[in-house]
């Protein structure tokens, strides 16, 4: 079973005067990976509060000032593949294909990219150039660019922000599908309650300036996937249980955490 673990993660930014602000603050976190099915955390936390700079710093692509990423009770510094960070906006080249962008800087077999083409439902674009595409479709993009790696974690910085509702419906199964086929363990940074509870199996709440976790929220998977009045009940349990920990940290207000 693989696991991730921060640290102690601290983060400093220099002003425009040249001051210090810490973007960051003794980020502490712990997830154990699923062993045949993945797992899905969110890190729930309003804008501007430090989610993309901790996603960065997990997936190496930035380093802390302080703490350390360990992955596998290894220090996870150098970008190998392992965690793979997927932006609030999805990167493809317009001037590539489907098959081409998902096979950039890869060299994995035709079955192989024939195998992760049907795992995003793009098989019958794969000449297709994405220049125009739905940021879905890029999403699905990225998505099976990432998978060709064969990591242990992807990180998806606030992926569904800027989708509409039938997109984001569609994208949630195809990450429920992705999880279970290739046993990937996915991290979600998200201002958005209701999406946060409806796809995770735990919670981190952050609150900002500097960011820092206030508190830790396992979800019960199997009564949230249930139908009927018990999965009601329980989610506006765990919505009003959200809300009463961002209000005690005096982060909690409609424009910065959604639900």
């Amino acid at each position: 079973m693989s696991n991730l673990k921060l640290e102690s993660i601290s983060k400093y930014y220099l002003k425009h005067a040249g001051a210090k602000q810490k973007v960051l603050d003794d980020i502490n976190l712990s997830i154990e990976a699923s062993e045949n099915e993945g797992s899905f955390v969110s890190i729930l936390a309003s804008f501007e509060s430090g989610k993309t700079t901790l996603l960065k710093i997990i997936s190496a692509i930035e380093k802390p000032d302080n703490g350390k990423v360990l992955l596998q009770d290894e220090v996870y510094y150098n970008a190998t593949g392992k965690i793979v960070f997927i932006p609030e906006k999805p990167s493809s080249f317009p001037w590539l294909n489907v098959e081409q962008n998902i096979n950039f800087a890869t060299n994995i077999s035709t079955d192989k990219l024939k195998e992760l083409i049907g795992a995003v439902d793009l098989t019958g674009y794969e000449n297709h150039h994405p220049h125009n595409a739905s940021l879905g479709f890029r999403f699905r993009i990225s998505l099976a660019r990432a998978l060709a790696v064969g990591p242990t974690f992807i990180l998806l910085d606030d992926i569904f922000r800027r989708m509409d509702s039938e997109t984001k419906d569609e994208i949630y199964e195809l990450l429920r599908t992705v999880r279970l086929k290739f046993n990937i363990n996915f991290i979600l940074a998200t201002t958005n309650i209701s999406e946060a509870i409806y796809l995770s199996d735990k919670l981190y709440l952050m609150k900002k300036n500097p960011g820092r976790i206030i508190e830790e929220i396992k979800l019960d998977a199997d009564t949230l996937k249930s139908k009927g009045l018990n999965r009601q009940e329980r989610f506006v349990s765990l919505r009003n249980e959200i809300e009463k920990a961002f209000k005690a940290s005096g982060e909690m207000s409609q424009t910065e955490i959604r639900i």
